[in-house]
């Protein structure tokens, strides 16, 4: 792959270069553009009207494609990727910025993972990843996830998505007592679970140090005058109990057999991975002022396009719906990304209290979810990806207008592309886009 020559020196003294750039093109200091930035989100999510609709930026591959660099820095090199990705928001200067980080690619390569392709791994440098759907959970297992989803996960998921811990498939169960555990240790004692300590050791380390780079990226978007989106809260509930089991355990096509074959077994499973997200909540930091955005999720699997009405209440929508509300019982706003097409979900998400959620949209028609969810959440999106990508200056211009007009009355909404997947995307029609609001989005 492909490597740059930054530093976290030459990292460092960028970002203060750029933040001189900024408070020289703005004539007020990060400070105060920070405070507006700030005040403008919570505003907005708060189901207030704001100074003027804020817009968000998103895109690690898009960054490093500005930069002129591959997308595998944004697995193998932290500090190229978080300079091209600080200089990215210096110049278009969003209210606040979708991150997109990732992992470490030495730590994948060292793994030998298997249900992601990514850059500059197992995909050339110039190829966005890609996820594999596969059945990492036998249809004839749900028993034994169900008993002991710990032995589960350590001696039959862990070997099938991880080619480097393979051997962990030998293991006798974990739940056998003390008697099991003399076996255990000795088989640690042979030499292929000797590779396995050792693989595990040193991909630690690299996702340690990619850890440890990435940490305080938050305080150095800061440093540069832009908020976290919503502001910071704890750890609330996971994403929906559907879309874990099918695109980590029985993917797709397993999903789609079980809900005839064995509804009951897939509904209880569903139910403990819900109790198990439930369980680990913690509440939202009430310490530090504004919203805490946690604990909503993507829509991967449940949208119209995927699931009948009568399969997302059977499936879907149960456990979902309760990971949700425990998430805002602990004082946090769920936040979903509705991806594919969810106008037939508009009913559901009306079942929350006003102003609980947020929600960011792909490819559902925005101004029929103004219509029907305006006047309750705050919403986000949508400029689609073909038009930035294939649109004139103008085309993107006109659209960003009519959503600002529509979405964006009486406060409520977010501008925002409906992927950050915007690699292909003219730079100049992101300009456009970010432009828009100031253009069009004051409120007074």
């Amino acid at each position: 792959m492909v490597k740059s020559a930054a530093t976290e020196h030459s990292y460092r003294e960028n970002l203060k270069r750029l933040k001189e750039n900024i408070e020289k093109k703005n004539g007020k200091s990060i400070e105060q553009l920070y405070k507006e930035k700030q005040q403008r989100l919570w505003d907005v999510i708060g189901m207030k009207e704001p100074d003027r609709v804020p817009v968000l930026l998103g895109g690690s591959y898009f960054a490093a494609k500005y930069a002129g660099l591959p997308y595998s820095i944004v697995y193998y090199d932290f500090y190229a990727w978080k300079q091209a990705f600080t200089s990215m928001l210096s110049d278009y200067e969003p209210d606040a910025a979708g991150e997109g980080l990732t992992s470490s690619g030495a730590y994948l390569d060292i793994l030998q993972v298997k249900n992601i392709l990514w850059p500059g791994g197992t995909l050339p440098d110039d190829i966005a990843q890609q996820s594999v759907d596969g059945e990492y959970m036998k249809d004839d297992e749900y028993d034994h996830f169900l008993e002991d989803m710990t032995d589960f996960i350590i001696r039959r998921y862990l070997p099938r998505v991880y080619t480097a811990l393979e051997p962990l498939s030998r293991l006798p169960a974990l739940n056998v007592g003390m008697g099991g555990l003399n076996r255990v240790t000795s088989m640690f004692a042979m030499e292929e679970f000797k590779k396995v300590g050792k693989v595990l050791s040193k991909a630690s380390e690299e996702q340690r140090k990619w850890s440890e780079a990435m940490a305080k990226f938050n305080e150095d978007m800061e440093f540069l005058g832009f908020p976290p989106f919503g502001g910071r809260g704890g750890f609330a509930t996971g994403g929906p109990a559907f879309d874990i089991m099918s695109n980590t355990y029985r993917g797709w096509k397993g999903i789609i057999k079980d809900m005839y074959r064995r509804p009951d077994k897939l509904i209880a499973a569903l139910e403990k991975i819900n109790e198990m997200q439930i369980a680990r909540a913690q509440p939202a930091d009430t310490t530090t002022p504004g919203p805490k955005i946690g604990g909503g999720g993507a829509i991967h699997r449940g949208s119209d396009r995927f699931l009948s009405k009568k399969h997302w209440e059977t499936f879907y929508w149960p456990t979902w719906k309760k990971s949700m509300q425990k998430a805002i019982d602990l004082g946090y706003i769920p936040f979903i990304f509705a991806e594919g097409f969810c106008e037939e979900r508009f009913e559901y998400f009306l079942e929350f209290p006003k102003g609980s959620l947020v929600i960011r949209f792909t490819d559902t028609d925005m101004f029929k979810a103004k219509e029907a969810l305006g006047d309750h959440f705050c919403l986000m999106g949508s400029v689609p990806l073909t038009l930035l990508q294939i649109g004139s200056p103008s085309e993107v211009d006109e659209y960003c207008k009519k959503l600002i007009q529509v979405c964006g009355k009486g406060g409520g909404y977010i501008m925002r592309t409906d992927t950050d997947y915007i690699q292909d995307a003219k730079p100049e029609n992101v300009r456009v886009m970010i432009d828009s609001v100031e253009k069009y989005g004051r409120y007074s």
